[in-house]
């Protein structure tokens, strides 16, 4: 069965800090939007936030998988994003050099999630 649950984990890089995001108000007239998150709740423009979609997977240890989350498979890091042309979550070695591959169940039940580009970019490094 497919997941279909939408939720959002977002990147405030003023503060320097992961929000776990409720509802997303998007308003095309002022260029921004409210991301009611955990206890806070602020304006933030475009430029100031990072938002990550929930893939709808969890990980081996049952951890919610996000788009730019990194993940281990067999001691190897690959970064999760999502790719247009294959219409779909993929997962990319972290120097993003391979051609992605796609990500559904059985490749998320064999990871780990690591960090995420933004909390640990060090892990970005190979």
């Amino acid at each position: 069965m497919l997941n279909n649950e939408l939720k959002f984990k977002v990147w405030n890089k003023v503060k320097k800090k992961m929000y776990n995001s409720g509802s997303l108000s998007f308003s095309s007239e002022r260029h921004s939007f409210m991301v009611f998150a955990d206890k806070d709740i602020g304006l933030y423009k475009d430029d100031d936030i990072e938002i990550m979609q929930f893939t709808g997977q969890k990980d081996s240890n049952n951890t919610d998988v996000y788009q730019r989350d990194i993940i281990e498979i067999e001691s190897k890091r690959y970064i999760v994003i999502w790719d247009n042309n294959k219409g779909g979550w993929t997962y990319t070695d972290v120097e993003r050099r391979m051609v992605s591959h796609s990500f559904g169940r059985s490749d998320a039940n064999d990871c780990i999630v690591v960090g995420n580009e933004f909390e640990t970019p060090e892990l970005l490094n190979p």
